[in-house]
């Protein structure tokens, strides 16, 4: 198991884990359960950091926002960012599945990719502008892990991208209850941590569901690409949401 945990740490995050590259055929689907314990890492090196900082000095609202959504970048290496382009240059392309999958294998950005970039970040920053200026420096924290908690829903409820081979297909559709289980119960805290927090993850189920349904129907599945913009638009998501109130 912790091989499986260094191994989670090191496709979830660029933080250096030690992980050998040498690995069983169950140190990826064990990986999984680890997710969420991403999600704190991550939560803890960039909204955590910039709320110590934010007790030494004075640092600009817009500033901090800037720097935690930069952070994130680096942390993750960009690569639900990348996974986000790809998908919105495939689904939102007026054209046949044969075409989709041939411009999700594309490695270029597209218009569709582009647009979709520009709104997640300037979306992103606005919430956390806010949730910064409110002082909702937990409300970011527990965002960030509930959309690796919604990571491990999808992997669980999503059938594999039958047109291509990789290491997704060992976990994709594949996973059992019990990992689904445990990442919830890691998620716990989060999503419990207050009405906002636990009515924004039901409202996020309901993101991960339609976007299931939206790449079955246009790709007959999801692949690692869908995973990082589910992962990046939960995170954004989570934010606007939590810039609310719910009562």
């Amino acid at each position: 198991m912790m091989n499986a945990m260094k191994f989670a740490f090191s496709i979830l995050t660029t933080v250096p884990f030690g992980f050998s590259c040498k690995f069983d055929d169950k140190t990826w689907p064990n990986s999984v359960y680890f997710y969420p314990l991403c999600g704190y890492l991550l939560a803890l090196l960039s909204a955590g950091s910039f709320f110590a900082f934010a007790k030494i000095i004075y640092i600009p609202d817009l500033i901090q926002a800037v720097g935690i959504a930069t952070f994130l970048f680096l942390l993750t290496g960009g690569m639900h960012l990348d996974g986000l382009a790809d998908t919105c240059d495939s689904l939102f392309c007026p054209a046949s599945r044969d075409k989709r999958i041939e411009i999700m294998h594309d490695s270029r950005i597209g218009a569709f990719g582009t647009i979709g970039l520009f709104f997640i970040l300037a979306t992103k920053i606005s919430a956390l502008y806010i949730l910064v200026g409110t002082h909702k420096y937990l409300e970011i924290f527990c965002a960030i892990v509930i959309a690796r908690f919604m990571l491990v829903v999808l992997i669980k409820i999503g059938r594999y991208f039958p047109y291509e081979i990789g290491m997704g297909q060992e976990i994709i559709g594949k996973i059992p209850w019990l990992t689904l289980l445990v990442a919830f119960i890691y998620s716990a805290p989060c999503i419990f941590a207050g009405w906002n927090t636990a009515i924004t993850t039901l409202i996020l189920l309901g993101v991960v569901l339609f976007l299931n349904y939206r790449a079955n129907a246009k790709l007959d599945g999801i692949s690692g690409d869908i995973l990082g913009t589910a992962v990046e638009i939960c995170e954004t998501f989570g934010f606007i949401l939590l810039t609310l109130n719910f009562h």
